[in-house]
């Protein structure tokens, strides 16, 4: 007589159940996600982006690495648009979500955010804190986290994951050619000069740093090329003499310049900016194949501090969140961070009513209404040399023909949409001749599923 099998009733023989399944479950996982990775990646022939850089990108990234380590974890951050706080140094959205959003990809995730989340459209490798060069975070702080080069070792850590998805050749040379076709944008170098200024003051040698960050940023550049990146958006450093964290630590009318921003920090960015100019020419001659192209950020924030009007703008160089003074911003108590006493007086932060009348968020970072405009300079190719719309760029590269008829054609601008086995977008908002295209999960020549626009009447097939 047959018996049933013995339920699994105890802690112990559930683990052991567990320990026994574990490889078999992992080796599934890993393999399911690699599929659903480079099944994203695909599906869409809107090129990927992928960001690099520091805290005026970051989506969260330093959030997930190190959860309540930072300010940007704690109210009001994140409180005008996600209403909670989302890892972003902002009372909203910052200049990336804002590039996405106009691109029509939405909201890129951070690269270890990963759980059931979309990679469809790119990553954020983003670590608010970060330098070019090697460094490591300190103490208790998530500030620094993830420098530029573990940045550049992570997306190849993503890369390979994509690439052994165990797709066949086809599909692998498709993928390569997806990270080839992608974007890649990087902020970097701001947190190099900060951390420089820290640590040597009034003695801070600006060529030797500006050297040294320079050299780390071009290591990283030529690692990417290696990897097939081959349009590279590098963003300048920006006028961090003008925000109101550096002149509240100016004692004397003679340390401002003409534009009464600290000279020191003038000095420093100016020498960036000259240098990273003659590192993409140099980028340019030796690596013909790739885009080098420079966002001057720079020149826009300036115009913010300078023409504030132009943007609706009251008060340019004072903080929106901050612990009072004449620019709202205290060192000790920082937008976010607890309340101190100092000098027996209890100082803590406060939120201004209207952050739109303000530049800067928390003395650092700019507010969500000004990131806008920053993105702008992006997605309009005002501020990008040399000068495309990046917009019409990647919106030209999702239009497909999917059939024709009586000498017409049918022309799609769709967003492809990774999902389950199922139609998925109906890409024609009316039927030409009867032709209704739509964006479909089709079946690969090696059994595995990909995406295309599919045409029901005419049944030709196109990838997207």
């Amino acid at each position: 007589m047959d018996h049933p099998a013995a339920p699994i009733c105890s802690y112990r023989s559930l683990r052991v159940a567990i320990l026994r399944l574990r490889p078999i479950l992992l080796v599934f996982l890993v393999s399911s996600f690699q599929l659903a990775l480079a099944a994203g990646l695909i599906s869409t022939s809107s090129p990927p982006l992928f960001i690099l850089g520091a805290s005026m990108v970051d989506a969260g990234q330093n959030a997930v690495a190190m959860p309540h380590r930072s300010y940007a974890d704690f109210d009001p951050y994140g409180s005008d648009y996600f209403g909670k706080p989302v890892g972003r140094w902002s009372n909203g959205r910052n200049l990336m979500d804002f590039i996405t959003e106009g691109l029509g990809y939405g909201h890129i995730p951070a690269y270890l955010r990963s759980i059931g989340l979309d990679f469809t459209y790119g990553v954020n490798f983003a670590s608010s804190g970060s330098t070019a060069a090697n460094s490591t975070a300190v103490g208790n702080s998530s500030g620094g986290l993830f420098c530029l080069l573990v940045q550049v070792d992570q997306f190849r850590d993503f890369q390979d994951t994509i690439l052994s998805s165990h797709y066949g050749l086809e599909q692998t040379a498709r993928l390569r050619q997806r990270f080839s076709d992608a974007i890649y944008f990087f902020e970097t170098g701001n947190n190099d000069y900060h951390d420089a200024k820290d640590q040597f003051g009034d003695s801070l040698d600006i060529n030797a740093t500006v050297t040294t960050t320079i050299a780390a940023m071009k290591v990283a550049f030529q690692t990417m090329y290696g990897l097939g990146a081959r349009t590279f958006i590098i963003m300048n450093a920006t006028p961090t003499g003008c925000s109101p964290a550096s002149l509240t630590s100016v004692d004397d009318d003679e340390e401002l310049d003409e534009n009464n921003c600290d000279a020191i920090w003038t000095n420093i960015v100016q020498a960036h900016n000259k240098r990273l100019i003659e590192l993409l020419d140099e980028l340019r001659d030796n690596y013909p194949a790739a885009e080098w192209v420079l966002f001057d950020a720079y020149s826009i924030f300036m115009d913010g501090y300078l023409n504030s009007s132009k943007y609706g703008i009251l008060y340019p160089f004072k903080s929106c969140c901050g612990a009072g003074g004449t620019y709202n911003f205290n060192a000790n108590v920082m937008c976010g961070r607890d309340a101190q006493y100092i000098n027996g007086t209890l100082v803590e932060w406060t939120k201004c009513e209207n952050p739109k009348l303000h530049l800067s968020w928390d003395g650092i970072h700019p507010v969500e209404s000004f990131a806008y405009y920053i993105a702008q300079g992006v997605l309009n190719g005002t501020h990008l040399i040399p000068s495309f719309s990046l917009k019409e760029r990647v919106h030209s590269s999702v239009q497909s023909v999917c059939g024709q008829t009586q000498g017409r054609s049918i022309i799609l601008k769709a967003r492809a949409l990774h999902e389950s086995h199922s139609w998925l977008h109906s890409a024609s908002k009316e039927a030409m001749q009867g032709i209704t295209c739509r964006v479909a999960k089709l079946p690969g020549s090696n059994g595995q599923s990909g995406c295309g626009w599919y045409c029901k009447e005419q049944g030709s097939v196109h990838g997207c």
